[in-house]
């Protein structure tokens, strides 16, 4: 059986930490889609303040988690969330952690 493990304290956030994301560049389609439903918003804003697994994210949005897993994808394949550590439930089972990667985003046609 693993240790659970401790974890990771959340990022303080910082003015720099705004990420502009221009209409002419390659991922804007991306980020647009990522970001296009309730749940995927929910979600990314469920993980800003404090790191959380999959099947907590779940809970928190009111969805599975099969539903939240699918939108994580999205969200770290644009670079919005990022896998931050693994955690063990009480079972045993390797959980991934995930966080925001910016504490602001700018999505912009300039």
């Amino acid at each position: 059986m693993h240790a659970l493990s401790k974890r990771p304290e959340p990022t303080p956030a910082s003015d720099t930490d705004t990420r502009v994301v221009r209409f002419d560049d390659a991922d804007f389609g991306e980020v647009l889609a990522a970001i296009h439903s309730d749940t995927a918003r929910e979600i990314l804003l469920s993980v800003r303040s404090k790191p959380l697994t999959a099947s907590e994210i779940a809970d928190r949005v009111d969805t599975s988690v099969q539903n939240a897993s699918y939108h994580l994808t999205k969200l770290a394949d644009a670079g919005l969330v990022e896998v931050c550590d693994n955690v063990y439930s009480e079972k045993g089972c390797e959980m991934k952690c995930y966080r925001a990667v910016d504490t602001a985003l700018l999505l912009t046609t300039e």
